[in-house]
């Protein structure tokens, strides 16, 4: 008797705490059990979801990523801003009134901050961005369809279709459109991706791959142009980009054999990037994506080359591009070529039969040019996140090359340092407003390139300008 009084007391003593903590102890262990998939796919979360009146609150970076947003944080006003495509998320937190691309919507359930994480609804997120949302109560598990397929059995995802394209090398490939899994050993195209909104398909990247930061995040599998094929495989992609011309054969065949289409996108020559990046668009299914990304290249590339187009070739400085290693020029058929092309510089290399042909110190000083660019890889680190010193290095230990003080370049300080980030790639036009302004200074006095990176890694990676690009900037 006295045992069983024992135990209506200590249950009623578990209710008054309920009561007390308001069911919270018990709401965060169902919320523990949980599972959300998005198209097939456990969505992985940095904490739990929680709920809340019955409704599902998770990590907003999370979601917002997952389903291919891109998400900024005001933590002075504590706003939640979601942007994919032509819809724009914001939510206050506390505040049961979001907007849609505008148009109020009112929460059942505000977003929160809670043990210090941001945490918003989930259906509400979801269904905002095009996606379907069911739950499936035998699996505890909230279900999430951005494409075609029934979520409400809980079943995958109908296979998406395929479509014919042809790469940047003529290659005629057969790929998903769009494609689940994606392994890209081309850090140009993931950079592109990444823009485009569709980052969440990435799941293997080269081990160079570190813009925009976050991709650091992704699994690695070898260097660019011999990868793993074994690591890739492990993944098992529907799709893996390469870079052209430098992506041994051999390991083509090995993922191709596997059933596994590669697709040979460049995404760094000037002249072909239009056509890249729309084909890009289109396997990924956000052709709309594209064309806006590339609207904003067209539009610098199309003043560099109008403003300069009627200078007559011996009027237009001489110009000395160095690749990453010293003394490898750019010669036609170059990525830098194509650049000083595009904003008429007259290239030194411009007679010289290899893309990339390697010259010495008594050849450059003869040819004597009035502007000397050098491009900077991994040995002289620079970009996002690093300072100019080693730039400002390499610099004076360029200004002290046998015999250049004789050239005009030298004597006039018009030698510079450019970030391999900016160089070439999907911001190449960074690099070529850079360009314009050492080359022609007069002539693009109005052009300013901080400006437009600062606009470009704003408008497509929400992420500020953080770092050193070019020596001397000014």
């Amino acid at each position: 008797m006295l045992k069983s009084k024992k135990v209506v007391l200590l249950w009623f003593l578990m209710a008054f705490i309920f009561a007390l903590l308001g069911g919270k102890g018990i709401l965060s262990a169902e919320a523990s059990a949980i599972a959300i998939t998005i198209d097939g796919e456990r969505l992985s979360c940095d904490a739990p979801p929680v709920t809340e009146q019955g409704r599902t609150l998770v990590p907003l970076r999370a979601i917002f990523e997952a389903l291919g947003a891109r998400v900024e944080w005001d933590d002075r006003t504590r706003t939640v801003t979601g942007i994919k495509g032509g819809t724009t998320i914001k939510l206050v937190i506390d505040q049961r009134t979001a907007y849609v691309n505008g148009k109020p919507v009112t929460l059942d359930v505000p977003g929160k901050i809670l043990s210090g994480r941001t945490m918003v609804p989930l259906r509400f997120i979801g269904e905002s961005l095009g996606a379907k949302v069911d739950w499936n109560e035998t699996k505890r598990t909230v279900i999430i369809v951005t494409g075609s397929g029934s979520a409400g059995s809980g079943s995958a995802p109908a296979p998406p279709k395929r479509i014919t394209i042809k790469d940047s090398h003529g290659r005629t490939v057969r790929v998903p459109c769009p494609p689940q899994r994606v392994v890209s050993v081309n850090s140009d195209v993931t950079e592109l991706i990444y823009a485009l909104g569709e980052e969440k398909r990435i799941v293997g990247v080269a081990d160079t791959a570190d813009f925009p930061p976050v991709v650091k995040r992704k699994v690695k599998v070898g260097k660019a142009f011999t990868p793993s094929v074994e690591k890739i495989l492990a993944l098992k992609p529907d799709v893996v980009f390469g870079y052209g011309g430098f992506l041994k054969p051999e390991i083509i065949a090995q993922i191709e054999r596997a059933g596994i289409p590669v697709v040979l996108l460049d995404c760094y020559n000037i002249d072909t990037m239009a056509q890249d990046i729309r084909t890009l668009g289109t396997i990924l299914n956000r052709q709309k994506e594209a064309a806006a990304y590339l609207a904003y290249f067209e539009k610098y590339q199309k003043l560099f080359k109008e403003r300069t187009k009627n200078i007559p070739l011996n009027k237009r400085p001489r110009v000395y591009l160095e690749g990453y290693t010293d003394y490898s020029a750019a010669a036609p058929g170059s990525g830098g070529a194509q650049m000083l092309d595009c904003v008429g510089g007259r290239n030194i290399c411009a007679a010289l039969r290899q893309p990339y042909p390697k010259v010495n110190a008594e050849w450059v000083v003869a040819q004597n040019p009035q502007v000397i660019i050098k491009a900077c890889s991994t040995s002289v680190p620079s970009g996002y996140g690093e300072n100019a010193d080693a730039m400002k290095m390499k610099h004076a230990e360029m200004m002290r090359r046998p015999g250049w003080n004789k050239i005009t370049a030298v004597q006039q300080g018009k030698v510079y340092m450019l970030s391999s980030e900016i160089y070439t790639g999907p911001r190449a036009i960074v690099g070529l407003a850079y360009f314009a302004k050492w080359i022609y200074p007069e002539l693009f006095r109005d052009v300013d390139p901080e400006a437009i990176h600062k606009e470009m890694l704003k408008k497509f990676h929400g992420i500020e300008l953080k770092g050193a690009y070019a020596y001397p900037a000014k």
